[in-house]
């Protein structure tokens, strides 16, 4: 019997010349989550990210909080499969195929609201195999996903794992069989540093919790439950 926690990563760069990196919430979002896994005494056998900036900065947000508290963690592995689709490719895909829908240039892609409201249906698109020229089909993208899930389901004791809201969604429809459009529409609810909990006996994955954000709900803290 496992314990796999599932931790999305913190607050991204929207809107700026590199989304691949934590803002200043980002990097607080991080450190409260691991203020509050100290608090809990949680410790880790196990420690698994993508290989994205955005990933490893937001182990360290933790790691920096529960050193704090003599909690050690165990040294990273990478699993590529952890990493987020290239969802910039996917819309300017959707676009190519329908740049009608822009209405004349009214949508404005900087915004985030804009910006993820296109996504939802190019991602809808894209589960279709209606996109050209993309480097990772869907099917590919959901097969790493499943390679992961694997890796992780050999794994004893408790596992964090940090990650980004394409492959937590992608294995919620794996472990629930959902189909893609609630898949999706999870995808794009997926807080920042929010926690999802599996407990896993070999390939049996069971869900606890999903989307947590326990360390970000005080009143004093609220303002920093974002989703980009």
């Amino acid at each position: 019997m496992a314990e796999v926690i599932v931790v999305r990563h913190g607050q991204a760069a929207f809107g700026t010349d590199d989304y691949d990196r934590l803002t200043e919430v980002g990097w607080e979002q991080a450190r409260l989550l691991g203020e509050h896994f100290a608090d809990a005494e949680q410790r880790f056998d196990a420690v698994f990210t993508g290989t994205m900036r955005r990933h490893r900065e937001t182990l360290a947000g933790i790691r920096d909080a529960l050193a704090q508290s003599s909690i050690v963690t165990p040294q990273a592995t990478e699993l590529p499969g952890l990493n987020e689709y290239d969802f910039h490719s996917l819309v300017g895909a959707y676009i190519a195929l329908n740049g009608d829908l822009l209405d004349g240039g009214k949508i404005n892609l900087a915004d985030s609201q804009s910006f993820y409201r296109m996504l939802r249906v190019a991602l809808m698109a894209w589960s279709r195999n209606e996109l050209k020229n993309i480097a990772e089909p869907w099917d590919e993208f959901e097969r790493r996903v499943r390679g992961t899930i694997g890796n992780l389901s050999g794994v004893k004791g408790r596992v964090l794992v940090v990650t980004s809201g394409g492959p937590i969604s992608a294995m919620l429809r794996e472990v629930l069989a959902l189909d893609v459009e609630t898949m999706v529409n999870t995808n794009l609810q997926a807080k920042n540093t929010g926690v999802t909990r599996y407990f896993t006996r070999g390939m049996s994955f069971s869900l606890n919790m999903f989307n947590a954000v326990p360390h970000l709900e005080s009143s004093g803290h609220r303002h920093l439950i974002t989703y980009t």
